[in-house]
């Protein structure tokens, strides 16, 4: 299961920067919701601030990842995090000194998500430089788990925090963690592809991403139905210090609790596939996964019971990491390396229309409450997949028979 994080020293730095960030960006998160939720007390503000820090992954990615295949992707990430580092310690100092007012924080949340559209593409792209080919999908799998393994230690400390001193340290700490991730990075040798090259700005290099995508029927497939769950699902988490508040009657130490119940759920679905990369083969693995994590949110969204909630919430979040770990271990196996940044950019593409997400639940939660209208959004998830495997059959089919899609493209073995 621990093949890659043995094997190879630069990639076991780069787990160790995963775990840094990643817990820090969780603490982020759980800080920014609840800060939200206490500065109006409205949950459709907490659904726009969601929408504030998402939707620069809507409008950068495509710039993001040329820049990721055209530049020292070392050099990217460490700029990028020190990025991150500084709207942390930013966001501590002014909720300290109570300057923070609902646009200032609307703004900083925008600032952050737009330097996450470089951290999240560039952290996934710099893996297959550390690793060879065979050990791909574990080090693919063993970097989801590092990233979901956050999830536990990330929420539940800032629960603590925020109940025991406030958001400020919370903000204070992430920022710490933020620099911790520098220092992991700063061990990495550079990774510069043999695409690299001047010239890099000009229109035909900044699609040739989209243009790979189009003429590839399983990236195509994979792209359109990471959509589903991430928009209509994922927006759960967004709005959870309103369930956690309002509906289960919990502070934000139970917030922390049930945030940490995904974290671990997402652990176990991750190191699921470290320890059998092979499930990505496995015929309607994606499709089953996908609808697994909407049935367990749709299930959550009608329950009152804590326990009930913590045990649904484990099953979500094993769902949703397992359905994502076998998405991006499928698509890096496929893209070859000199598009593989612009590639894994229009795959974040389907993140940046999680705010549309979030402030489409958030508006309706406004006006029928927030378990309806997260329990219609899981619906209208399940739906919309069921509609994709239709107009994508080859979701259900084996999907051991993918060729490398390099600069010029090319389809799928089956496909030739």
């Amino acid at each position: 299961m621990m093949r890659s994080i043995r094997l190879y020293p630069a990639f076991r730095m780069l787990t160790f920067g995963t775990l840094a960030s990643s817990s820090a960006f969780w603490m982020y998160q759980v800080a920014m919701g609840w800060l939200a939720l206490d500065l109006t007390d409205s949950a459709f503000f907490v659904g726009l601030a969601g929408f504030a820090g998402g939707i620069p992954l809507l409008i950068f990615s495509i710039p993001a990842g040329l820049v990721i295949d055209r530049s020292d992707r070392r050099k990217v990430l460490l700029m990028a995090q020190f990025g991150v580092m500084v709207v942390s310690a930013i966001l501590a100092l002014m909720v300290a000194t109570g300057l923070i007012e609902p646009w200032s924080m609307l703004v900083l949340v925008a600032l952050n998500g737009t330097i996450m559209t470089f951290i999240f593409p560039v952290r996934t792209a710099i893996v297959p430089s550390l690793v060879s080919r065979e050990d791909l999908a574990n080090a693919i799998a063993l970097t989801s788990a590092a990233q979901n393994a956050t999830r536990v230690v990330g929420p539940s400390l800032a629960g603590i925090l925020i109940a025991l001193t406030g958001t400020p340290a919370t903000f204070a700490l992430a920022a710490i963690a933020q620099g911790l991730a520098i220092f992991g990075i700063w061990q990495l040798p550079p990774s510069r592809t043999e695409g690299a090259s001047a010239g890099g700005r000009r229109w035909s290099d900044l699609t040739l991403g989209f243009r790979v995508v189009a003429t590839t029927p399983f990236l195509l497939a994979m792209i359109v139905l990471a959509l589903a769950p991430t928009v209509l699902v994922m927006p759960y988490i967004n709005l959870m210090p309103v369930f956690a508040r309002d509906e289960l009657a919990l502070g934000a130490t139970g917030l922390g609790v049930l945030l940490a119940s995904v974290g671990l759920g997402t652990v176990a679905g991750a190191l699921m596939v470290a320890r059998s990369p092979s499930i990505q083969h496995r015929r309607g693995a994606q499709v089953l996964t996908a609808i697994g994590f909407a049935i367990a949110v749709l299930l959550f969204s009608f329950t009152g019971n804590v326990v009930v909630a913590i045990v649904v919430l484990f099953i979500a979040g094993w769902t949703s990491a397992a359905f994502m770990a076998i998405n991006q271990t499928t698509i890096q196996l496929g893209v070859d390396d000199n598009v593989r940044g612009r590639v894994l950019s229009i795959y974040l593409l389907t993140w940046g229309m999680l705010p549309v997400g979030q402030l489409a639940v958030g508006a309706l939660a406004g006006v029928i409450g927030t378990p309806m209208a997260m329990a219609a959004s899981c619906v209208a998830a399940i739906a919309c997949i069921g509609l994709i495997v239709v107009r994508f059959p080859l979701l259900t089919a084996p999907a051991d028979a993918i060729a490398p899609v390099t600069g010029h493209g090319t389809v799928a073995r089956s496909e030739q």
